[in-house]
């Protein structure tokens, strides 16, 4: 099964996975890091590596809430030595999505589905009420 890290600005990345699971259920296999006030960019890249080292030989798919903020900084630093995929600006939808098909999909699948969907997870509700 694929390992899934999400990295993100204070608890946000706890706060949606404990959404997701009450969706999807209880998860194996998924962490969450945040970088809390306070903390240092040194120690979140600590915390990473300690998670990427630990599942070292295994698909790992790596999420960060925004793009150029720390979290995605550090964890875009690690990516010519450590072997993941990395997306960033995540969203409930994305996460939940991630969390479905990791079961039966590696990787590189589950990203490219995550990519493609992206512009699905934002709706213009006022737009779709006037059609």
């Amino acid at each position: 099964m694929l390992k899934l890290l999400f990295v993100s600005h204070g608890g946000l990345a706890q706060a949606m996975l404990e959404s997701a699971e009450m969706i999807c259920g209880p998860q194996e296999g998924v962490r969450t890091l945040g970088l809390f006030p306070g903390d240092s960019p040194d120690a979140l890249r600590e915390a990473v590596v300690q998670v990427l080292d630990q599942w070292s030989g295994q698909g790992v798919l790596v999420l960060t809430d925004i793009r150029s903020g720390t979290p995605f900084n550090t964890v875009a630093s690690l990516m010519q030595s450590y072997p993941f995929r990395h997306i960033s600006g995540v969203n409930l939808a994305l996460l939940i999505e991630a969390l479905m098909d990791r079961d039966g999909m590696c990787t590189e699948e589950v990203a490219n589905e995550l990519i493609a969907n992206s512009n699905q997870t934002i709706l213009d509700v006022n737009r779709l009420m006037e059609q």
